[in-house]
């Protein structure tokens, strides 16, 4: 192993180092504790260690170190921790970086008392709800240790920044699926006149099944066709169908790639069973 040489101490317990170059975020014990800028760390002294990976990412670590407190960043390391745990430790390094950066900011927008609203917070809660869970915690800790009161509309971010870690999708990619979920739901309210459960299981499985079907369409899988029952769902819930064929368009146009038409007869079945829900009242 080689010598890790301490660059900056956050504070008794936490401190960046640098590797052959590179620099990482050590955790241990006492692992500050006496030394000072220059020195060697043991090894035995180091309990955790996240990479900062390339140039870019390390530069983007020190600005953000330079923007906030010891207090924050110490705050944002024990979140990072308690994500890895409750995640069984599924999340890659670069959420600690991506989470200093959102928190760094969110906290200065609660400051300036800037309210950024959450369109898709419903939408994030149903595609994701192991991760949705661990920001509910994350956000409870973040109000608890720095002693702010963020907005539930913060759940829904820093979920998908846990996704995002989790499964090394991009964030760009995560909200392109959120925006085609709520454009499907506005549509199949504005055509049903209707105004969808967001806490209903109809609309858990029906965010699960276009979850599918981007997925699908991202990597080129089509579904196996059903013509037979394709007619039977066009003559008896022709509204519903019409509505589907709607959501399909709309996809291809979000997605920038076809959509298979096999995909109406799934979401047919879906689109009436928000209509027998509403029937059903």
């Amino acid at each position: 192993m080689g010598e890790y040489i301490i660059e900056k101490a956050l504070n008794n317990n936490v401190l960046i180092a640098n590797y052959y170059g590179e620099e990482v975020v050590l955790i241990g014990k006492g692992i500050s504790f006496g030394k000072k800028q220059g020195q060697r760390i043991e090894a035995d002294k180091i309990e955790k260690i996240y990479e900062l990976r390339g140039y870019h990412e390390q530069e983007r670590y020190k600005t953000l170190l330079g923007m906030t407190n010891d207090r924050v960043i110490k705050t944002v390391i024990e979140v990072v921790d308690t994500i890895k745990e409750m995640a069984y430790g599924e999340v890659n390094d670069s959420i600690l970086l991506s989470l200093t950066d959102h928190i760094i900011f969110a906290l200065k927008r609660l400051e300036d008392g800037i309210v950024i609203a959450n369109p898709f917070l419903k939408e994030t809660e149903a595609l994701y709800p192991k991760e949705f869970d661990i920001a509910t915690k994350v956000v409870d800790m973040l109000n608890d240790k720095l002693r702010v009161y963020f907005p539930d509309t913060e759940k829904g971010f820093i979920a998908l920044h846990i996704h995002s870690s989790i499964n090394n999708h991009t964030m760009r990619e995560m909200n392109m699926m959120t925006e085609v979920v709520a454009r499907a739901v506005q549509i199949i309210e504005h055509d049903l006149k209707i105004q969808v459960d967001k806490d209903s299981l109809v609309y858990a499985r029906f965010v699960r099944h276009i979850s599918f079907a981007v997925q699908r369409v991202m990597i080129n899988d089509r579904p196996p066709e059903q013509r037979n029952l394709e007619k039977l769902l066009k003559l008896q819930y022709p509204a519903c169908y019409n509505i589907a064929v709607k959501i399909v368009k709309m996809m291809q146009q979000q997605l920038n790639k076809p959509v298979y038409e096999s995909e109406l007869v799934y979401l047919t079945m879906h689109i009436q069973q928000f209509n027998t829900e509403v029937e059903d009242v």
